[in-house]
C-alpha cells in the first residue's frame, strides 16, 4: 500500500500541448513519491497549491502579475527568465530530480505557513502590498470577454444559488458562507431554480451538470441572458466521468467548473474570486 504524504494540483502558464503532455505522462509514472502532483485543467476554478511557469514566454510572465502568487500560492519557473523576479527556478533542459526537488521544497514551505492560518481567512488575503512591489511586464493580456464583463454592473449583494438533486452541498456550503454573511439558496431542478434567481439577485449559480434532466449549458445561456446588465458567475460542479467541454461552455460565458469533493476551504476560496466577501 503506498504511502503518499500528500497530492498538489498544478496550474501550468505558457507551455505547449506537447510540454504539457510530457508533464502529465511523467506526473503519472512517479507514483511512488511522497508528493504527489497533478496539473489542473484550464477550465477548473480550483486554486493551485503552486504555479508552474514556462520562463522562456514573456506572456506567461506577464501572466504572474494577476496570479497573485506568494508564500501560500508559490512560483517555480522552469527556464531562464529575462527579466529578474524573485521566484525558484530550475533551468532547462529539465532535470526530473531537480524539478522535483524544487517542488518539494516549495510544498514543504508552503504547508508550515498553511499550518500558520486560519482557512477561512485564506479567501480574503489580497496580498495587495506584495503585489504592488513586484515587477510588472507592460503587456495588455486580458481576454475579449473579460472587457465584456467588466462593463456590466456588480451584483448588488452576494447570494449563491446552488442547483442540485440533493441539498447536502448546499447545507455544507451555507454553513462555511454564515462566517461571512452569504445567503445561499437551493433548487432541485431549472424551473425551480429559474424562479429563485428571477426573484432575487444572485451572485454566484453552482450547477451540477449531471442530473441527467435538463442541459447544463442550456441553464447557463438562460442565467446570463436573465442577468444581462449584471454579473453573475455560473459554475459546474462536478464528479468524476463528467466531460467538460470548453469550447460550449466559452460560448455560453459559463465561468468554469469545480470538484464537488473539494474541501469547504478550497470552495471558498474559488467563489472568493466572485464575492465580496466580508466577516
Amino acid at each position: 500500500m503506498k504511502n503518499h504524504d500528500a497530492s498538489f494540483a498544478i496550474r501550468f502558464i505558457g507551455f505547449s500541448a506537447r510540454e504539457i503532455n510530457i508533464f502529465d505522462a511523467t506526473f503519472s509514472v512517479e507514483q511512488n513519491r511522497q508528493k504527489q502532483y497533478c496539473r489542473l485543467p484550464a477550465d477548473s476554478l480550483q486554486e493551485p497549491d503552486l504555479y508552474l511557469v514556462n520562463a522562456d514566454d514573456l506572456k506567461a510572465l506577464a501572466t504572474l502579475a494577476d496570479m497573485e502568487p506568494n508564500n501560500l500560492r508559490p512560483v517555480l519557473l522552469v527556464g531562464a527568465p529575462h527579466v529578474e523576479l524573485p521566484f525558484a527556478a530550475v533551468e532547462r533542459p529539465i532535470r526530473w530530480l531537480k524539478l522535483f526537488e524544487a517542488l518539494d521544497t516549495l510544498m514543504e514551505r508552503r504547508q508550515i505557513m498553511l499550518a500558520k492560518q486560519n482557512p477561512a481567512d485564506l479567501a480574503l488575503a489580497g496580498n495587495v502590498a506584495e503585489r504592488r512591489r513586484r515587477e510588472r511586464l507592460d503587456l495588455d493580456l486580458t481576454d475579449p470577454l473579460e472587457y465584456e464583463r467588466m462593463r456590466s454592473k456588480p451584483p448588488q449583494s452576494d447570494r449563491i444559488l446552488v442547483i442540485d438533486d440533493q441539498s447536502t452541498f448546499r447545507d455544507d456550503l451555507a454553513i462555511t458562507m454564515a462566517h461571512h454573511v452569504v445567503p445561499v439558496e437551493w433548487a432541485g431542478t431549472p424551473e425551480a431554480a429559474a424562479e429563485v434567481y428571477q426573484r432575487q439577485n444572485i451572485s454566484v449559480v453552482l450547477i451540477n451538470p449531471q442530473l441527467g434532466r435538463f442541459d447544463p449549458y442550456e441553464v447557463c445561456i438562460a442565467i446570463k441572458q436573465q442577468y444581462r446588465d449584471t454579473r453573475v458567475a455560473v459554475i459546474f460542479l462536478i464528479d468524476q466521468g463528467f466531460t467538460y467541454d470548453h469550447v460550449r461552455a466559452r460560448q455560453v460565458e459559463c465561468d468554469g467548473f469545480l470538484d464537488r469533493h473539494l474541501g469547504q476551504p478550497q470552495i471558498l476560496l474559488a467563489l472568493g474570486k466572485f464575492l465580496s466577501l466580508r466577516r
